[in-house]
């Protein structure tokens, strides 16, 4: 069989990405091999915004506490702080999110617009994304704002 006068096994195969499971996969993010994808990012059509894990400078987060959004977060889009965030509307209306494992994240790839976004398995996440960044990625609780 071929296909425009090539035979099938010359076609051009996928990517490797098209052919990987997601090393982490969540309602907020997705991980693969040197990428991160944070789902509902862009405003107002919602993209995902892709983010290349070599260029990540430091990972921030902070539990989420109900209604305590004020300068650090925001249900989607910029707050006084230098972070953007990805859309969530349950952001900071959690009852007892940070006892149920919620955190706010905020990745820093060092262009002056960090990257923040929801995770609902904080140590899964750390474990997989830290061992896609470069060796001695910043990684701490807490934001630096």
């Amino acid at each position: 069989i071929t296909t425009a006068n090539k035979p099938r096994d010359e076609l051009p195969s996928p990517s490797m990405k098209d052919k990987c499971e997601p090393l982490f996969q969540e309602e907020w993010s997705k991980i693969y091999p040197d990428e991160l994808i944070i789902k509902w990012y862009y405003f107002p059509t919602a993209a995902s915004k892709r983010v290349n894990t070599k260029q990540i400078k430091g990972i921030y987060y902070c539990k989420q506490e109900f209604m305590s959004l004020f300068g650090e977060g925001k249900v989607w889009g910029m707050t006084t702080s230098p972070c953007w965030w990805a859309s969530d509307s349950k952001r900071g209306f959690r009852k007892n999110a940070g006892a149920r494992g919620f955190y706010n994240v905020a990745v820093d790839v060092g262009d002056g617009t960090m990257k923040g976004f929801t995770t609902g398995n904080l140590h899964a996440f750390l474990a997989v994304l830290t061992r896609q960044c470069t060796p001695g990625v910043i990684c701490r609780e807490g934001f630096p704002w």
